[in-house]
């Protein structure tokens, strides 16, 4: 039973750091600029750049929806509010980063 409970654990402990929502990332106009100051680069790079940001940000967040998807399929009603409830404190925690550093 214990085992049961720690895979369990770590089951969703792992997939909770795997499945981060996009809205994790910083947007893309934002990475744009900090690769443009990084890089130096040309004005014929920044829109192909803009475009390989955007199909990234576009995979990432269908492989998310993916994930959660299947997690559902997988686990129990209780589990899935267990996970849903660590999500929503990740976020928040991350939503308070956010908000700690635009004041910095």
């Amino acid at each position: 039973m214990k085992t049961k409970i720690l895979l369990t654990v770590s089951l969703l402990a792992c997939t909770a750091a795997l499945a981060r929502p996009p809205a994790g990332l910083p947007p893309v106009e934002k990475r744009l600029e900090s690769l443009e100051d990084r890089l130096q680069l040309t004005p014929e790079q920044r829109p192909k750049v803009r475009e390989i940001l955007r199909e990234q940000r576009e995979k990432i967040r269908a492989i998310h929806e993916e994930t959660r998807r299947r997690l559902k399929e997988v686990l129990t009603a209780e589990q899935w509010d267990k996970f849903q409830e660590m999500r929503r404190r990740r976020m928040e925690r991350w939503r308070e980063r956010m908000e700690r550093r635009r004041k910095d």
